[in-house]
């Protein structure tokens, strides 16, 4: 069975051969789901399915998920089995990011599954043909994914942003309250009403990052209530905490890790208010988090005692600066998230005012020229007239008398492009990154390195 429609519409049907279907998800596709991702995502074949995970897929397919609903999951189901199996599956978010402050919708898939005995049948590349369309059928002009090592470079994504990046503060070195003292500052949990505050102190950290990731205020809804509070049973990922002080005020927020798989509780955000001393705040910070890393749950009845604390907050944080090598002597440098960018033309159009600000105030101010880059298969050319932005377009390099001002490996220009790495950092590490001299100014003007935490939700 072939289905005519497109492969972003709902009712998209495909036959992959041998019983095999390829489709859009329904809410009665739950359970199956959740059966397979929860057999995938072991560390073993011996060891239980991952409930956790499992907990997740209904979450998101119960109609009431921010970033997805329940027919946003892409799946193969094997017409050949009783129960017709659902053997490999995906889902797709959507995210908004920015660009400096340009705004822009990213189709994210996340949790990718297939069942061992199904693989090596290009079932993934289907599903993200099928992802891909609907992403970009809806306006996203950026897919992101977080995942294993190289996998995603087969289908069209880049490693482009730090991902993650961990400092770590053992218990033993964190500093005791005084004797006779009270602690000055501790932590409650968040409620909705909470919501505007966290907000606004997440922010206060926008302006250190190039890209950000924009978390809705029906997203924190979701986190603090909607998802966890109203349904006690599920797996929690994370807690919201606010920081308080002495009358209760609050000052800031933590968010950590609902349960503890190993010696250490994973932070994943720390915000204080802009007026704030960050430094009187953290040791009561560290104090309250050792406490709470005690009392968290732990899913296997082994698992070792707590020792550390994780602050997993990128590869820069004002924390870290707190904190130093006496309290966080031990760090882990971030890996990467995939980007794919499908048509570049039209996302240098939507940041267009970005670039001409940098060139407004750079040496090459009014710059007017054409930046030919070769990407040895196919092209780019980006048009400046007197310091605005004119066009950007695809462009095939001539097969005599090239005249292309740098070249670039396609998915590698998303490193500069991003400002994950400068030209003179793509042009050491890849012997196919050249550009001559004029260009290299423009490009560097352009496309300036600069650091980036995307929150991965």
């Amino acid at each position: 069975m072939q289905s005519t429609a497109s492969a972003a519409d709902s009712n998209y049907q495909r036959d992959l051969g041998e019983g095999l279907l390829l489709r859009w998800s329904t809410r009665a596709d739950t359970a199956n789901i959740a059966e397979l991702v929860g057999r995938v995502f072991r560390n073993s074949e011996n060891d239980a399915p991952n409930a956790y995970l499992q907990s997740s897929v209904e979450l998101l397919m119960s109609g009431n998920h921010p970033l997805m609903g329940p027919g946003d999951y892409g799946v193969v189901e094997d017409t050949t089995k009783a129960n017709h199996p659902i053997v490999a599956c995906t889902c797709l978010w959507q995210h908004q990011w920015s660009y400096e402050n340009v705004l822009f919708n990213v189709g994210r898939p996340e949790i990718v599954a297939s069942d061992p005995t199904y693989r090596k049948r290009g079932l993934i590349r289907a599903l993200f043909h099928m992802v891909h369309a609907r992403s970009e059928a809806r306006g996203d002009l950026v897919q992101a994914i977080t995942g294993i090592p190289y996998f995603y470079r087969q289908f069209g994504y880049e490693y482009v942003l730090d991902l993650g990046g961990r400092r770590v503060t053992y218990l033993s070195a964190i500093p005791p309250l005084k004797q006779a003292e009270q602690e000055p500052y501790t932590l409650r949990e968040a409620s909705v009403e909470d919501v505007p505050l966290i907000m606004r102190y997440e922010d206060q950290r926008r302006a250190s990052s190039m890209l950000w990731a924009h978390a809705s205020e029906q997203y924190w809804r979701y986190e603090i209530r909607d998802g966890w509070q109203e349904n006690p049973e599920r797996y929690r990922k994370a807690v919201v905490l606010l920081i308080v002080d002495a009358q209760g005020e609050p000052v800031g927020f933590v968010i950590h890790d609902s349960q503890r798989r190993g010696t250490g509780l994973g932070v994943w955000g720390v915000e204080v208010d802009e007026r704030i001393n960050l430094q009187a705040i953290m040791p009561s910070v560290l104090r309250a988090l050792q406490q709470r890393g005690i009392q968290v749950p732990t899913p296997k009845p082994d698992t070792l005692p707590l020792s550390e604390i994780s602050f997993m907050l990128g590869r820069n944080h004002p924390v870290y600066t707190i904190l130093g090598e006496e309290l966080a002597p031990y760090q882990e440098p971030p890996y990467a998230w995939y980007i794919r960018v499908p048509d570049l033309p039209a996302f240098l159009k939507l940041i267009a005012p970005v670039l001409e600000d940098r060139v407004k105030k750079s040496p090459i101010a009014g710059y007017t020229g054409e930046v030919k880059l070769d990407f040895y298969n196919g092209g780019l050319r980006i048009i400046f007239e007197h310091g605005q932005f004119k066009a950007a377009e695809n462009w095939q390099v001539p097969i005599y008398d090239a005249n292309a001002g740098a070249g670039f490996p396609a998915l590698v220009f998303l490193k500069a492009l991003l400002g994950y790495r400068s030209l003179d950092e793509l042009r050491y590490a890849y012997p196919d990154v050249w550009a001559n001299t004029e260009t290299a100014v423009v490009l560097q003007t352009l496309f300036p390195a600069r650091p980036s935490f995307v929150t991965p939700f």
